[in-house]
């Protein structure tokens, strides 16, 4: 399986939960990297910084290896380590669940929003099924990345000018 094939999980993933945006960060040591980034602004990537396993949302996801969900990034005492991604970009919302290989988590996907929101639980379960496919594409691959994909995000709808 390709880079293009998880880039199309992520993708899928954050259209059928209608998120603004999606990311796939895979463990590595105490700190998750971004591996694929599905429409997320250059300035929430920066502001978040490095997403150590038991903080933020994703990091959060892994450690307890069960979904995370912050409804709003800018109140949410348990996002404080990433507030300054949500500050500076328009995402304030994001639900993760862990990428499990048996009972170890590798990764975490995660969709996000740009406006407060709580996922369904259908969702979040959709969700698990994309963390499986996923956690079998990454069987047995090597997850060192010198930068991560970014997967472009969907391309502006046509400008239509209604006739004079």
């Amino acid at each position: 399986m390709t880079d293009s094939y998880l880039a199309t999980l992520v993708r899928i993933a954050c259209e059928v939960a209608d998120a603004h945006a999606a990311s796939l960060f895979v463990v590595d040591g105490d700190v998750l990297r971004p591996y694929v980034i599905y429409n997320l602004p250059e300035e929430y990537i920066a502001g978040i910084g490095d997403v150590m396993v038991g903080t933020q949302c994703c990091g959060r996801a892994v450690a307890q290896r069960k979904p995370w969900i912050v409804t709003d990034m800018l109140t949410d005492p348990l996002f404080a380590d990433g507030r300054d991604g949500a500050a500076s970009s328009p995402i304030r919302a994001a639900f993760s669940v862990p990428v499990l290989e048996g009972d170890t988590a590798i990764a975490s996907l995660a969709c996000h929003y740009a406006k407060a929101h709580t996922p369904s639980r259908v969702d979040i379960e959709r969700n698990e099924v994309f963390a499986r496919l996923i956690a079998i594409t990454l069987k047995g691959r090597s997850l060192a990345l010198e930068k991560p994909i970014f997967a472009p995000g969907p391309a502006p709808a046509p400008l239509v000018v209604p006739p004079a």
